[in-house]
């Protein structure tokens, strides 16, 4: 994403939102819609995502990779400070960039989100499975039809069940997919932001002091469980649990979630 400065309003504070797997920038279009009217929001298509080049390309191999590279583009971009947002893997990006750089976040949000995996033995097993799901999108590579089958494949895991009880909303997100989506990309994107290549963050919840809302969707107990254990370790987090929803918040519920994300970043502006 190239940032369209004719559109930054002056003295209005920042939000950034991070896209999760096979995403954009583009996927916060409805929740932009909705900050945009108080702050200036920059929308990122992450490494191996999008627009953006193959990970190798950008420079990324890796989790701690992805912060540098994230904290070029806001360099760039001439974010100094402001709020974070970050949906599954693009929220284990903002946990790693809010504990890296505090002083550049003056609230964050994480949906459906999880510091990692606590043992080796689990990132190992993790891992393995991730590189299994490398292969299938490397075979698909070329090929849009065994892309397709892929990504109807994706949504039909039980994390994403409840999406299908929202009309023409999965159709919508694999049509979008397979319009913008690089398969050889994004395995090398999976490759590298793995949960099983990242390095656990349990361990340093404690020292995170930045104001922080966990959303995650009811139906979604995995990371609900997640949720509630992070907010017993760090008292900067707080729960928002949204009734009816499933892993995907912002897109099963955007105008709720805008709301709430909006009224949390209002009581903690970037300047």
């Amino acid at each position: 994403m190239t940032l369209n400065r004719k559109k930054v309003t002056p003295n209005r504070p920042w939000v950034v939102l991070l896209h999760g797997f096979m995403g954009s920038g583009e996927d916060w279009h409805a929740v932009r819609r909705g900050l945009s009217t108080h702050f200036n929001c920059c929308c990122p298509d992450l490494p191996g995502h999008g627009e953006n080049p193959l990970v190798t390309k950008a420079g990324v191999g890796g989790l701690e990779d992805g912060v540098h590279w994230l904290t070029r583009r806001l360099d760039d971009w001439e974010v100094k400070r402001g709020g974070l947002v970050g949906y599954s893997m693009g929220g284990r990006l903002a946990l790693l960039m809010a504990l890296r750089h505090a002083e550049r976040f003056s609230g964050v949000v994480l949906e459906s989100t999880s510091p990692g995996l606590k043992t080796s033995e689990e990132r190992a097993l993790r891992q393995k499975h991730d590189l299994d799901l490398v292969a299938e999108l490397v075979k698909s590579a070329g090929d849009p039809i065994l892309f397709r089958t892929f990504l109807e494949w994706w949504y039909d895991q039980p994390l994403f069940a409840s999406l299908h009880e929202h009309g023409g909303l999965v159709k919508w997100l694999i049509d979008m997919r397979c319009k913008g989506g690089n398969p050889a990309a994004l395995a090398e994107a999976l490759g590298a932001f793995s949960t099983g290549a990242q390095p656990s963050l349990w361990d340093s919840l404690s020292d995170h002091d930045i104001p922080t809302l966990l959303i995650v969707g009811e139906r979604d107990r995995k990371f609900r469980f997640i949720a509630e254990e992070m907010a017993e370790r760090c008292p900067a987090m707080a729960v928002e649990v949204f009734a009816g929803c499933g892993h995907n918040v912002h897109l099963e519920n955007p105008d709720g979630y805008t709301t709430v994300v909006r009224s949390f970043l209002c009581t903690n502006p970037g300047t």
